[in-house]
């Protein structure tokens, strides 16, 4: 991603985010500071790709390594659309300008924050796997990306289920640690997997259609 392309991606979440700050209604206030945490990670991956020391490059990673879950946990925002009631009485999708606005506020941060978090961790799964000296892995980068991806499952759990944020690792982490202790279940890793699976068909079609762009 060049220069360029990374300002238009910052110009475009912080006018998604001052545009929706000035117009969004209570309901989906939620969506200003959960658009805010993805694009953190996405900001903190654009200084991993650049050159670093090896110190600043790992802080940055373990940073960026505690709020990426925060992107793929808009997905699970989607569920919110279930408060624009958009079925009038004769079971069609009603013609209402509002509705649709709002489902405008909550589609497009998801889904750009989608596409751009996927390709973060794939230049960041690069990144580690040539800081930890990994390049003769066959599919290295693949590889870490996948593990990349669990772990963000696990923390799209934490976030909707146990309601914690990344911050509160900060604030009371012997609390934090024990609510990760007992949290394991056969639910949740059902949950997990399914969170998991979601994520690699993504990526999965992400870097078939940059691999067969990149060859036009």
């Amino acid at each position: 991603m060049t220069s360029i392309q990374r300002w238009l991606v910052r110009l475009a979440y912080w006018g998604f985010i001052g545009f929706a700050a000035l117009t969004i209604h209570d309901s989906f206030s939620f969506l200003l500071l959960n658009t805010f945490l993805a694009y953190i990670p996405i900001e903190l991956s654009f200084w991993l790709t650049s050159r670093r020391s090896p110190l600043i490059f790992w802080l940055i990673a373990l940073i960026w390594l505690l709020f990426y879950p925060n992107t793929p946990y808009l997905l699970t925002d989607l569920f919110h659309l279930s408060l624009l009631k958009p079925y009038a009485v004769n079971g069609l999708l009603k013609f209402d300008l509002s509705m649709w606005r709002d489902f405008a506020y909550l589609v497009a941060p998801t889904v750009v924050s989608t596409i751009i978090g996927t390709y973060s961790v794939d230049q960041v799964a690069q990144q580690f796997q040539q800081r930890l000296h990994l390049t003769k892995l066959p599919a290295g980068r693949t590889l870490i990306s996948i593990v990349l991806f669990l772990f963000a499952s696990i923390g799209v759990y934490v976030g909707r289920f146990l309601r914690l944020h990344t911050i509160y690792l900060l604030i009371t982490p012997q609390y934090i640690l024990e609510q990760l202790a007992e949290m394991w279940s056969t639910k949740m890793l059902a949950f997990v997997l399914l969170m998991w699976l979601l994520q690699l068909i993504i990526y999965g079609a992400w870097r078939v259609t940059s691999v067969n762009t990149r060859q036009k």
